[in-house]
């Protein structure tokens, strides 16, 4: 694991958990700053557990060089992969094929340094989805496990080959981008539909405007000529009428 994140849960230990000794209830209650509460009291009964603590012993004198140990057995991390989409529908992220493929049933790794390197990640994701950190799942691993050892991508298991999976990578952004340039085009087609058609409507609307000016211009005319009419007609009437009185 990379010397930083090692330390990541090292010195919170070595400064927040070891000068308590067995008193694991100070412990808890005097948790480091950037560690939240629920995180920390994983942390204590994790250190605190006895078979943990052998376990983290035998670590201390194993001369492996792989610390990180999978629990996947005789199956590839990509059938485990395609098991978990068949499941949910959903294709997984490194950092959630790392989990699944190094997490028992029991939601513990094998050892210390694998549990150490999934609490990094979650530590990480939980910043991202907040907001308060920008990072890339490549680049989480990076900073869990330093750069990558040529010819091979941790987190994908054996046979999966950085020129593959980038690759596979690039030609999934190349048909995003496909997509999107698709649905730009397609936006700027009905965009262009509906300005026409407003336009129409404009120039609809200011027939109808002008439509209507020519009637009311009409019906004022033959309100002026009825007035005349009506008025001329007026004299006669009325002295018909002062003759029949």
């Amino acid at each position: 694991m990379n010397r930083s994140y090692k330390n990541y849960l090292k010195l919170p230990k070595k400064k927040w958990f070891d000068p308590y000794g067995d008193d694991h209830e100070e412990a808890r209650a005097n948790f480091p700053p950037n560690i939240v509460q629920d995180d920390w009291n994983y942390l204590v009964n994790l250190w605190s557990d006895k078979d943990w603590k052998d376990m983290c012993e035998k670590n201390k004198i194993s001369c492996s060089h792989n610390l990180i140990i999978h629990i996947t057995g005789s199956k590839s991390f990509q059938q485990r992969k395609e098991e978990e989409k068949e499941k949910t529908g959903e294709e997984l992220g490194r950092v959630q094929l790392f989990e699944v493929t190094h997490v028992k049933a029991n939601g513990q790794a094998i050892n210390e340094h694998t549990q150490e390197a999934l609490m990094a990640f979650k530590n990480f994701t939980t910043q991202v989805v907040e907001g308060s950190l920008q990072m890339t799942e490549d680049e989480m691993f990076m900073e869990v496990f330093g750069p990558e050892h040529h010819g091979r991508v941790r987190g994908y298991g054996d046979g999966v080959t950085p020129t593959e999976l980038w690759d596979s990578s690039s030609s999934s952004i190349r048909d995003l981008q496909r997509q999107l340039k698709e649905f730009e085009e397609k936006h700027k087609e009905n965009d262009a539909d509906l300005q026409r058609q407003l336009k129409e409507s404009e120039e609809k609307r200011k027939e109808s405007d002008a439509h209507l000016k020519i009637l009311e211009a009409q019906v004022n005319r033959v309100e002026s000529l009825l007035a005349v009419v009506m008025k001329k007609l007026s004299p006669p009437e009325l002295a018909q009428s002062k003759s029949s009185t």
